[in-house]
């Protein structure tokens, strides 16, 4: 059963490793993408769109996430100050 959290991390740490560098990879010029549409390459899908919608879903769950790690600390510290 350990073996099944520790191998369950390890993905999860490297699908996280994998996202921040698709995050870092520098995005298309405002130059190159109006030379694409002049070329007939555009393409119609919303990437702009869909980038913006995946920052602020990785926001939000961000902003969750500290929440919940605080109230967890918070119940912990109560419960350790009880126990003395």
């Amino acid at each position: 059963m350990i073996d099944l959290f520790l191998e369950l991390a390890l993905v999860i740490s490297l699908g996280a490793i994998v996202y921040l560098m698709a995050i870092a990879v520098p995005r298309v010029g405002e130059e190159e993408a109006k030379s694409a549409k002049k070329n007939g390459r555009s393409t119609n899908l919303p990437l702009e769109d869909f980038d913006l919608l995946l920052k602020n879903l990785r926001d939000k769950l961000l902003r969750r996430t500290k929440i919940v790690i605080m109230k967890i600390d918070n119940f912990l510290s109560r419960k350790l100050k009880r126990e003395e």
